[in-house]
């Protein structure tokens, strides 16, 4: 992929070139921004300028990121059909969740006790606004 090639839009040839440079770098490193901005010999920073600056740069972050996802995601189904329990059960928890397999977490004060909030309230008018909205919670339940 080619940055934004000079003429109507004013960008200069060196600018042209670094874009360039920084696509390659991207395409090299898979996408990792302070090891891309090394490699084309920018800063970090340039990168993230040249990112706003050309869509081309951008689109190359963006496909660099998706493959390196790709390839990541191809390991983990590797080691599910090896049977890596551990695998299987990061997939289930994070992509079955719609058939189930969630982790619920519950909050619970000393000995299973019910926690307790308190409000502290700095002015006359959160204080009505909060005793509003206690009443309120206490009549509905």
């Amino acid at each position: 992929m080619k940055a934004e090639q000079a003429g109507n839009n004013g960008v200069s040839k060196k600018r042209q070139d670094t874009a360039d440079r920084i696509i390659k770098a991207l395409g090299e490193c898979q996408g990792l921004l302070t090891m891309a901005a090394r490699r084309a010999g920018v800063s970090y920073t340039t990168i993230n300028r040249y990112v706003h600056d050309f869509p081309s740069v951008a689109q190359a972050v963006h496909e660099a990121k998706e493959s390196l996802l790709d390839f990541a995601e191809g390991k983990l189904f590797t080691a599910m059909k090896e049977g890596n329990m551990t695998a299987i059960i990061f997939y289930l928890k994070t992509q079955g969740k719609i058939r189930g397999y969630i982790e619920r977490q519950e909050l619970t004060g000393a000995n299973s006790a019910p926690v307790k909030v308190e409000i502290s309230v700095v002015s006359e008018r959160a204080k009505q606004l909060t005793e509003e909205i206690i009443k309120g919670y206490e009549e509905n339940t």
